[in-house]
């Protein structure tokens, strides 16, 4: 049964499947909301695929990353990632972790990831750097420890790199944290191919941060977020098991005008 929280539930599984669609997600990764109801909480889906999402599968967890909701279903391990950084950043309401082609060279080689486009502005402080695993651990971030390691890396930054692994972003809002993560990854992309070309144009941290403030902007947020739903395949929210009518759901996409003189059926 899908948490009680019925808008927050059907944005996160919405954001769950534009990450999918958009390449940043495969079968790892995901994305969490934190409470509206209760800020010592968030929402996340069960052990699950992003592209395989619906709401049935989004559970309730503490920020110690013990489960309020009562299932049989597997969590996924790293919600340490997730309750760490909302311990420790009050001002973040998502957090988005994956592991992404565009920004996994970054994360294997150690150079830093900065804005050369407009959209990567909104990393304007810098990326952190996290590479404290926990000595005999599996590389993921699993562990109180390393939770908490990762958001001391993480700062007060929209996004770090985690070494050999991947990369975790966050937002104001859930639309923030997708936005963080595909824009983050093209920024990647477009930085290594500039440096193939043999010169790149780093923009100044002072013009990064007055650059960022569009991606704030509720119409841009709005924007964005229609576009990314009506890039997503037809009959999604079926499989999602999303009303047709959720707000969060609900995208631009005209309905097909009917032919003139064509018969009722």
């Amino acid at each position: 049964m899908a948490d009680t929280e019925s808008k927050l539930v059907a944005a996160l599984v919405t954001a769950n499947r534009i990450l999918a669609n958009e390449g940043i997600l495969d079968v790892f990764g995901h994305i969490s909301a934190r409470s509206e109801r209760n800020p010592e909480e968030f929402l996340l889906s069960c052990s699950r695929a992003p592209a395989a999402v619906s709401a049935r599968d989004i559970m309730r967890y503490r920020l110690d990353g013990s489960q309020v909701t009562k299932s049989n279903d597997k969590p996924y391990v790293e919600r340490i990632i997730h309750g760490a950084i909302y311990q420790a950043r009050g001002d973040v309401r998502a957090v988005c972790h994956g592991h992404s082609d565009g920004i996994l060279p970054f994360a294997a080689c150690g150079e830093a990831i900065r804005p050369v486009i407009h959209v990567g502005t909104m990393f304007w402080n810098g990326v952190g750097w996290f590479d404290r695993y926990d000595e005999g651990g599996n590389m993921l971030v699993a562990s109180p420890s390393e939770g908490r390691a990762l958001a001391e890396a993480l700062g007060p930054r929209r996004g770090a790199l985690l070494r050999n692994h991947g990369f975790v972003v966050v937002g104001a809002n859930l639309t923030e944290a997708v936005m963080a993560a595909i824009y983050l990854d093209k920024n990647a992309c477009i930085q290594a191919e500039a440096g193939r070309l043999g010169r790149t144009l780093f923009i100044s941290e002072d013009e990064a941060r007055r650059g960022s403030k569009v991606f704030q902007m509720p119409a841009v947020q709005e924007r964005a977020w229609g576009y990314w739903i009506a890039r997503l395949p037809r009959g999604w929210k079926r499989g999602a098991g999303l009303a047709a009518s959720s707000p969060a759901t609900r995208g631009r996409r005209a309905k097909p005008a009917k032919r003139r003189g064509a018969a009722k059926r």
